[in-house]
């Protein structure tokens, strides 16, 4: 397969990316760069403590540059509390089964 996935070149996606990032934000907020990867990865192995697993699901090949970035990174509490966060489910029908769990 060939060609863009959207029709935007990246200078019109950039600009649109910080449109919606003014139009959300807090006056004077800060966007943390890579921070949903990072809450992710932090709270993950808080609660599951297995960073080899870890770094084969982020994609990452240093175990030690993992291990440095995201060990202590948050409590297991808060990490516990972070997993329990789930969507409301408001139509059913838009909900779509998976053969397993993760």
């Amino acid at each position: 397969m060939t060609g863009a996935v959207v029709p935007f070149s990246k200078n019109i996606l950039r600009k649109k990316r910080r449109a919606n990032w003014l139009a959300s934000a807090v006056e004077g907020a800060r966007w943390i760069q890579q921070g949903m990867r990072h809450t992710f990865c932090s709270n993950w192995l808080a609660v599951h403590r297995d960073i080899n697993e870890l770094v084969l699901q982020s994609g990452h090949d240093n175990v030690e540059t993992m291990w440095r970035r995201y060990h202590r990174g948050t409590k297991k509490s808060v990490a516990e509390k972070f997993w329990e966060i789930k969507p409301q489910v408001v139509d059913t029908s838009k909900i779509v089964p998976f053969q397993q769990t993760a």
